[in-house]
């Protein structure tokens, strides 16, 4: 990216100014990502654990609700504010997923994607989630090492 445009972009990051995202026929107003947005998206995110140990209708479940991730996402971009996803944000994601395809929906996440240069918030979310993930090793760890300590003192009493 070139000094202007950088300085371009920072200007717009600053000032709030809204790019546009298409979706079928429509043209959305799109603002740069407050904080509780980006959290409430990481949030549904992290709720969508595959299970690879599911059933066949388990797995039907999850896939159904992993379709929706996407309209849900953007919707949640769209709206943008705290008062506008708390109160339109759960229509507005159903009007999104009836009223276009899957193709339409890819397109202005990538629009999305393009603009707020996402890669840094999903690595971000990648990171977190890998750091849980050894949190929980650990723990496992230690409760096996201290269950085995405390069958050795156990065994040392009788």
């Amino acid at each position: 990216m070139t000094s202007s445009a950088a300085q371009l972009r920072q200007h717009e990051i600053k000032e709030d100014i809204p790019f546009l995202v298409t979706l079928g026929k429509k043209t959305y107003p799109c603002r740069y990502l407050k904080e509780w947005t980006s959290g409430k998206i990481s949030y549904l995110i992290a709720q969508r654990e595959p299970n690879p140990t599911a059933d066949a209708k388990e797995m039907i479940a999850l896939m159904a609700l992993n379709n929706t991730l996407a309209s849900k996402c953007i919707s949640m971009l769209i709206l943008g504010s705290y008062w506008k996803i708390k109160l339109r944000h759960w229509y507005f994601w159903r009007k999104i997923y009836r009223n276009n395809t899957g193709r339409q929906i890819t397109e202005a996440l990538s629009t999305v994607y393009e603009a707020l240069d996402l890669s840094f918030f999903f690595q971000n979310i990648v990171l977190l989630d890998q750091m849980n993930m050894l949190k929980m090793r650990l723990t496992k760890t230690e409760l096996k090492q201290l269950s085995a300590e405390l069958q050795s003192e156990k065994k040392l009493v009788l």
